[in-house]
């Protein structure tokens, strides 16, 4: 007799479970178990907005907390595959999209001087090189493999930026760079593998004091060929060019 309630009672669990899965419930349940990761990403990029978090410790943060969950659970709890899957990589240039965080996450953030995106490459794509004003940025790798190269920023010219090599690596799933102005400023990726993607977060407008020499688009990029040869004290001086020229150079 205890048997037979005990099967009884195993299936009258199993039944609005079984409805559970049917309708995607367990699933958002499941998601929502990242919740808290998101909230601290808010909670940290609304810090660096407010000047109580410094760029360097962003820097560090960030990279800490995007390694700290499954690269495959990021991928699920933000849509990234329903978000690409139309993605047809015309060209060796990045398709982008932009993510977003549960409505219930947002509730007390700041207004967004920052983004969730994604950004997707076939083999032989790339993030063409290029400086930032004024801005912090995170790509963690979740699809694929790249070919990432890092440059600090040292010094602006006129027509240039002298850099300084900082990373030349292969990255994969799980594995992420950051950028600031006071570290790795200048980043180039190449994908190593059709449908490579990272999961990027960045912060825009941080400093209201900080000058730059060089001009920054309106999307605080500045393009440069990072490929002349390092001089005797290791400095590139990587002439700035336009986003044209860049894609025939490193997006052909």
């Amino acid at each position: 007799m205890t048997t037979r309630r005990t099967i009884l009672q195993d299936i009258a669990l199993a039944v609005p479970l079984l409805a559970a899965w049917r309708t995607g419930a367990l699933a958002a349940i499941a998601r929502s178990a990242l919740d808290p990761w998101a909230r601290q990403v808010v909670a940290l990029n609304r810090g660096l907005a407010a000047g109580e978090v410094g760029l360097l410790n962003w820097q560090d943060r960030i990279a800490a907390l995007d390694t700290s969950v499954p690269v495959g659970e990021v991928v699920r709890y933000l849509d990234i595959d329903k978000l690409t899957a139309h993605f047809a990589y015309p060209n060796k240039l990045a398709e982008t999209a932009d993510l977003h965080f549960p409505k219930t996450v947002w509730v007390g953030a700041m207004q967004r001087p920052w983004f969730l995106r994604v950004f997707a490459m076939r083999e032989g794509g790339a993030v063409i090189p290029h400086a930032h004003n004024n801005m912090v940025s995170a790509h963690l790798v979740v699809r694929g493999n790249f070919h990432a190269r890092t440059f600090d920023r040292i010094h602006d010219e006129k027509d240039a930026i002298a850099i300084r090599p900082s990373l030349d690596r292969l990255l994969s799933p799980g594995e992420i760079i950051t950028m600031s102005d006071e570290r790795d400023n200048v980043h180039w990726l190449v994908a190593q593998r059709n449908r490579s993607m990272t999961f990027d977060i960045g912060v825009l407008n941080i400093s209201k004091t900080r000058t730059y020499k060089i001009t920054a688009n309106e999307y605080s990029m500045i393009y440069i060929d990072p490929t002349p040869t390092p001089q005797s004290d290791g400095l590139i001086h990587a002439p700035v060019i336009g986003f044209e020229q860049s894609a025939r150079k490193f997006a052909a």
